[in-house]
């Protein structure tokens, strides 16, 4: 063996090696089962196996290091003291290794990378390879085998090259920065993944956060969209609240000759003039102490902002005390029920023609309210006495949204007539309280065979025992193909001086469809109003 002596005066290093092996376990910059040296920036590990110098490297390798590779006096006397352990004093393999090239020794550290890999020798002794220079040094090892490696003892020779291949314990060593090892990361690292995995959760939260009040927010602004889309259509007229006075002064103070339509149940109509000399009609609610002031005018300022050539248009409305009142626009040919039933002798009565002309118009109104409004408004009371006519005739619909102010008992009690029969409201709604666009469109059906045959949804039987719903009377004679006798005798009387006025019975007949088709019992047969219009305009060319 080659044999290599170390002073051991007294010096800073070895003063730097005795307090730093006396803090290496206070402090813990290594992983666990390590050491710090005294540079503080490496770390030393004592390995108990006995192996070659090539399986010592090998498991140091393992731990992510390698054999140590000394530098100072300080580390040399630091790994000494980590050697002595071995219960075995034939010293530990070290990082050193030397090979033989023509008879002359290459020596390095086992890193090779490390720029302070051949300082212990040139610090300590000359350069091996400058102390070996002659051959003789080496005469045993000649052969391949003969590489020889670094072996650090205890006694006066510190360092001692012998060969690489017997089984020896060893020294490894780490850099300090090099925390992780198995698995087992510093606080240092794990304080940043945790950092790092927060921000990332964080952010992923905050996102989903952001995508749900943004879709919530665009269903709203799409909602909105679609009412103000709706209620462009109708450019919001002016509407006005009224004092009770104000509605006193109009109507003579409501007075039976200013009175045009209603029935005592919901309080009637009344005409009025307004100031600037416009003429309305004054509706009169029953009196509720259940619906609150504010209710009441925002439910009519929605109403006030339906605009149609065919709907009443809704001049204003009063609350005082429980009294309610709605102000719309006079129409001046007043209600169709007065020209279906209460034609005055010698009057103007409604041909035909007219007739298809106040039912076409009719269901275009209805239609712009199923279709055209979001969301769609169901109507609720299609009846005679709702239907105004102008001055040509055309059909307004008077009362959208007015049976929301109007008792269901009321109701019920207007439209399940004498005998049982349900008059113009849908057979759903009378035993289930279900209310859809196809409930309006069962009520336009009823009134529709009204209007045609001008007899009333119930009337007295013609033995005068109990009540016969219209389509008790006029289901025989559709089934016996007898369609002009489904008209009223009005029409025919009108009609007597010209003969080609009077419908032909395949028209009747197609009318008379159109009726059952809408006041089919199940809701969903029922045409929509749309398809009515175009039906109606067909027969009307």
């Amino acid at each position: 063996m080659l044999g290599f002596e170390v002073s051991k005066a007294v010096s800073n290093d070895s003063i730097l090696a005795a307090s730093s092996h006396n803090e290496s376990h206070s402090e813990a910059p290594c992983p666990s089962g390590w050491v710090t040296g005294p540079s503080k920036t490496i770390c030393f590990k004592y390995n108990g196996n006995t192996q070659s110098w090539n399986e010592s490297e090998t498991s140091c390798i393992s731990y992510h290091g390698h054999l140590a590779a000394l530098t100072s006096l300080a580390e040399l006397n630091f790994v000494q003291d980590l050697c002595s352990k071995s219960m075995v004093s034939n010293g530990c393999w070290v990082g050193g290794i030397g090979t033989n090239i023509s008879n002359s020794m290459d020596w390095k550290w086992s890193d090779n990378t490390y720029n302070w890999s051949t300082t212990l020798l040139t610090v300590l002794t000359p350069d091996l390879k400058s102390t070996c220079t002659n051959s003789s040094c080496f005469y045993n090892y000649k052969d391949e085998s003969a590489s020889l490696c670094t072996m650090l003892t205890n006694g006066t020779t510190s360092l001692v090259a012998d060969k690489c291949n017997i089984s020896r314990n060893s020294i490894c060593m780490l850099v300090a920065e090099n925390r992780c090892q198995h698995m087992h990361c510093h606080k240092e690292y794990l304080i940043i993944l945790a950092t790092v995995s927060g921000l990332i959760l964080f952010t992923t939260f905050a996102v989903v956060i952001w995508l749900l009040v943004y879709k919530r927010s665009k269903r709203r602004r799409k909602s909105r969209k679609l009412l103000n889309n709706a209620e462009s259509a109708l450019v919001p007229p002016s509407w006005k609240i009224f004092t009770r006075e104000e509605l006193r002064s109009i109507t003579k103070n409501f007075s039976e000759g200013n009175r045009l339509i209603g029935d005592a149940k919901t309080g009637g109509t009344y005409s009025g003039l307004l100031p600037d000399g416009s003429r309305v009609a004054v509706k009169r609610l029953k009196r509720s102490t259940f619906q609150r002031k504010k209710e009441f005018y925002s439910e009519i300022g929605r109403v006030a902002r339906l605009c149609h050539p065919n709907l009443v248009p809704v001049k204003g409305c009063c609350y005082d005390h429980g009294d309610r009142y709605i102000v719309y626009e006079f129409v001046v040919n007043g209600p169709l029920d007065r020209w279906l039933h209460h034609i005055p002798m010698g009057g103007r009565t409604l041909d035909w023609t007219m007739r298809m002309k106040v039912a076409t118009t009719l269901a275009q109104g209805i239609a712009f309210l199923h279709d055209k409004v979001k969301p769609q408004v169901v109507h609720r009371d299609i009846r005679a006495s709702n239907v105004l006519l102008d001055e040509d005739f055309n059909a307004h619909l008077m009362g959208v949204g007015l049976s929301k102010f109007v008792p269901w008992e009321v109701m019920h009690g207007r439209t399940v007539m004498a005998g049982g029969t349900h008059g113009y409201l849908a057979p759903e709604f009378v035993y289930r309280n279900e209310l859809t666009t196809k409930s309006d469109v069962y009520s336009f059906g009823v009134l529709l065979l009204e209007i045609i045959s001008g007899r009333r949804p119930a009337s007295q039987a013609v033995d005068s025992v109990g009540w016969q719903s219209i389509f008790e009377w006029a289901t025989p004679l559709v089934q016996s193909h007898r369609y002009l006798e489904l008209l009223d005798p009005v029409i025919s009387a009108s009609s007597s001086t010209s003969p080609s006025r009077i419908p032909e019975a395949g028209v009747v007949q197609k009318v008379v469809d159109l009726v059952y088709s809408c006041t089919q019992h199940v809701p969903s047969m029922r045409p929509r109003m749309s398809h009515v219009v175009h039906q109606l305009q067909q027969l009307a060319a």
